[in-house]
């Protein structure tokens, strides 16, 4: 299970991912009408944009136009003698040249990822034991700027902060802009495990292939030149998984 909490009670928690994100124009065809497209563009939860934010691009380097920085709805004391106050967090940030903390980026390596930048989720997130959390771009979404992927620890690693999702703007662009309720991250929890792969033997694919010929002569409706129309039948057979947010 993915557990959150807000930095401020106003802003989006995740959302349930869904199957369209596109509105198209007529006709038939398009990819979101395939039933595993669409079973992979809402598998997971989003995090979503808490406000309207936009990067310009000058002389090879990127800003944002517009700095936000908010403060949390609670507050916070670092022992119990002291006066609690509210925490402030930054919304968009990107790698500082020179950088020396929390890791080093080397001026060669700066150079190179000068276009990622940080976006707040302001969401504390962990996970129940032995789950991890996986986040990633939006499946099938084409945008002038992608988030990079990445498999957090958060079963066990003790974040005390708010997580933040790093995307890379494209370098074709000279200005972008995402907006507030903009999806910028999927996130799934996955379980820590082994995972394993190996070829069939010759006798279980004659098997695997049998069944899929079976199912085919059975489910498949004939339609022109040796192929089948199975799009009905395998939505009746898909078994979905759900994700929820619970309140």
């Amino acid at each position: 299970m993915l557990h959150f909490f807000k930095f401020r009670q106003d802003l989006f928690a995740p959302q349930p991912a869904k199957e369209i994100y596109i509105k198209r124009g007529a006709g038939k065809g398009w990819p979101e009408e395939c039933p595993p497209i669409r079973a992979a563009n809402s598998f997971g939860f989003d995090l979503l944009a808490n406000f309207d934010v936009t990067f310009v691009r000058g002389k090879g380097t990127w800003r944002v136009a517009k700095d936000i920085v908010i403060d949390s709805d609670f507050d916070f004391a670092s022992d119990e003698i002291s006066e609690g106050k509210p925490l402030a967090q930054q919304y968009a940030w990107f790698w500082p040249k020179g950088q020396k903390l929390p890791h080093v980026i080397t001026d060669n390596v700066w150079a190179q990822i000068r276009n990622q930048v940080k976006i707040s989720s302001y969401l504390f997130l962990k996970t129940d034991p032995n789950e991890l959390l996986l986040m990633t771009d939006i499946p099938n979404l084409m945008r002038p700027w992608r988030a990079m992927t990445a498999l957090v620890d958060t079963d066990w690693y003790p974040a005390s902060y708010t997580w933040h999702v790093v995307i890379e703007l494209s370098d074709a662009q000279k200005q972008i802009t995402i907006k507030k309720g903009d999806p910028i991250c999927r996130v799934m929890p996955v379980r820590r495990d082994t995972y394993f792969a190996q070829e069939m033997s010759p006798a279980s694919f004659d098997e695997f292939f049998a069944r899929g010929q079976k199912w085919l002569a059975t489910h498949g409706k004939f339609e022109h030149e040796g192929t089948m129309d199975i799009t009905r039948t395998y939505v009746r057979q898909q078994a979905r998984s759900k994700f929820i947010v619970m309140t």
